[in-house]
This record gives C-alpha cells, structure tokens and sequence, in this order.
C-alpha cells in the first residue's frame, strides 16, 4: 500500500482520526477505512466531479451496500432546512448504528454533515475527504461540527472526530483561482500560530507562494500540523485550542451580517488584520505587526480592507461570539509568529477602532 505524502493520526482519550495528504486511489485503504459497516452513505457536494470519486466508490462497494447522494455545499448547507435534507438523506439510506458516512466536499458542507453524523443513533463514524483548500488545511481537521442557528454562526455543534481526512490536492486542479485563495487564509494563519518559518517563507520568498496558489505538500502539512499539536493538547477548546479561533471573532460576524455573505477566507483575512491592530493598540504586538500581516494576505489576493458593513449590526455580532464572557469580547491576539494570546479587550476599544478603519483597496485573484 502506498501511503501517500503525509501520514499522521490526532489522537484523543476515546477517539483517533487518521490523516493523510496524497492521491485518493493511494490514500484509501482497509486500514484507514476501519472496522466493515453494515451501511455506508456517501455525500458528494454538488461541485464535485463524479469521476473523480472512482476509486473511492470501487473500494466501498465491496465492503457494505453504498448510497451516494449529492448535496448543494457552500454556507447554505449549515442552515436548518439544508441540515435536516441531510438527515433525511441518513433515513432514506438506512444508515444504521453500523454504519458509515462519507463526506466529500468543503468545509461548510462537512460541518453539517459531521453534526449530523454526531447524533444519529447517538454517533455515526465518518469520514472525510475535502474537496476544497480550506477543508484540507483547517475546516476538516480536528472535529469540530456546526450548524448555524438565528444568525450566529456556529451555534449550535459537537465534537465528532472523523475517523479519517484523506486530502488529495488534485481536486484542486478544478477549483478557480479564488477559492484556492480562500484556504491561503487559513494556512498562513496556521504559520503564525505555530510555524514561524513557515510564515516568513511565506513573507520573503517570493517563490513560496505558486502563481496558481495551490500550496506544496509540506506547505500544507505544515498547517495541518500545527493544527493537530493544538488539538491534541486541546481536544475541546477548553484553553489553548481557542488560539485557532485567530481571526474569526469578527470574520464570523462579516460572514452572518454582510449581503452577499462575505467569503470564509475574505473574512478571516479582514479578522486576522484587525486582531493584528487589536494587538498593537493594547500593546501587545510591535508596530508594524498588522502591515506585516496584511502583506503576505495581499500576495495571494485577499482583501485586507475594514470597510463596507454595517457597524450597527456587526457589534452585536461580535458579543454573540463564543468566546465572549459577561458581554466582553475576548479576542485571540497575534503577538508575533509563533506567540499568540487570548485577551478580553474592552468594547469600545474595539468599536473605536473599527470606527476609524477607513476602506483600502482590495486586491482579488484572476479567476
């Protein structure tokens, strides 16, 4: 058996997860499908090709009866009406207590799904395969499940670790340049947290980043990495698994307050900026820090702009975050590469500076 470029496991006190970055028809095995099921559903997010899952299917269709149905992905899928499609999907397969579901797609859709997969029959195995650089690099790895619930996103969800990640880059061949850069947000934040090489690689080798922005192989398993060693630490973001969280305070209040929904990784990029300028007004970061930041994001075309929203809305959003305490916004702050902390910061230092965060021009990829 070839094992692919990467192999690596997360494990947990009553739970492991087998990771592996290589060619699907390589990756995919006995071993790392586990135990027979005596059921097994397959969801294919609607932007996949079919042929691309061949080989999957053939070494599934051996093993236990197989269902494949095909599911809208994107941020649509966490919504409620998309979430029970899905779990009147598991019903109509007949997705037993021994069963097994697989999830090909992106990260939105794998959220949903894995959620699902938490509570039927109590808990279901699945696995996944992402589709999608955000998927590989952060949305698929370390079991976190999520649907969203009266406009916060993120709401309501689990902990269900998959039973395994197979991350084939050739199904990056097929996306367009600007959901390829969609996942560079993640992975440079994955450098900062953990890998400061990484991020100064990123930061002053021009020939770090490909012109078709898809990541080496030890790019991206140097993300992954960082990623496993805090939630390995960490496995239910009770302390410093909210490290990975950089970013997103207020990326998941752009993503649920803008029209059209901002992008995941436009989000993250315009959060990481601002946590970088959070970091310098209260001192804990050098100045410099957000422009330092905001340059490597602009190499592969995110935007980097704090402006275009509606204030009034994305305050309130802000104080439904998860890690907020007594309505005090807790911010995860990016010290330097490779030191990041998790500070409540007062609101209307938060407000004031978004107040005074004038547009800058965004730069988009071709695509």
């Amino acid at each position: 058996m070839t094992r692919g470029q990467m192999d690596t496991r997360i494990e947990w006190p009553d739970a492991c997860c087998q990771l592996r970055i290589g060619p699907l028809d390589e990756a995919i095995d006995d071993e790392l499908l586990g135990p027979l099921p005596t059921s097994q559903l397959l969801l294919r997010d609607s932007g996949v090709e079919e042929s691309s899952l061949d080989s999957l299917r053939q070494i599934l269709s051996r093993r236990a009866p197989l269902v494949e149905q095909v599911v809208a992905g994107g941020e649509e899928s966490k919504h409620s009406a998309s979430f029970r499609n899905i779990l009147e999907m598991m019903a109509e397969s007949g997705l037993d207590r021994g069963g097994l579901l697989l999830v090909a797609g992106g990260g939105a859709l794998a959220d949903s799904a894995a959620f699902a997969a938490s509570i039927w029959h109590r808990g279901v195995p699945w696995i996944a395969i992402p589709t999608t650089l955000l998927a590989m690099v952060d949305a698929h790895i370390g079991g976190k499940t999520a649907i969203h619930f009266e406009g916060i996103k993120n709401r309501i969800g689990s902990f269900h670790l998959p039973r395994a990640v197979i991350s084939d880059v050739g199904f990056l061949d097929s996306l367009p340049v600007y959901q390829r850069a969609m996942g560079w947000a993640e992975l440079i934040k994955a450098a900062w947290i953990g890998d400061p090489d990484l991020f100064e690689s990123l930061e002053n080798d021009p020939a770090a980043i490909p012109k078709n922005l898809i990541p080496t192989v030890e790019q991206l398993a140097s993300a992954v990495a960082v990623k496993v060693a805090i939630v390995e630490q960490d496995p239910f973001e009770e302390n410093r698994r909210e490290v990975l969280n950089l970013g997103h305070t207020l990326a998941h209040a752009l993503e649920m307050n803008t029209s059209p929904p901002m992008l995941h990784g436009e989000a993250v990029a315009r959060g990481f900026c601002f946590a970088a300028r959070l970091a310098e007004e209260i001192g804990e970061a050098p100045a410099g820090t957000e422009r330092r930041i905001a340059k490597v994001l602009k190499r592969v075309g995110l935007p980097t702009d704090l402006g275009g929203f509606d204030l009034e809305v994305v305050m309130p959003a802000l104080l439904a975050d998860k890690k907020a305490r007594g309505q005090q916004g807790r911010w995860v702050i990016p010290c330097a590469p490779g030191k990041v902390v998790v500070k409540s910061v007062p609101t209307e230092v938060v407000e004031r500076l978004l107040r005074s965060s004038p547009p800058e021009s965004i730069v988009n990829p071709a695509g």
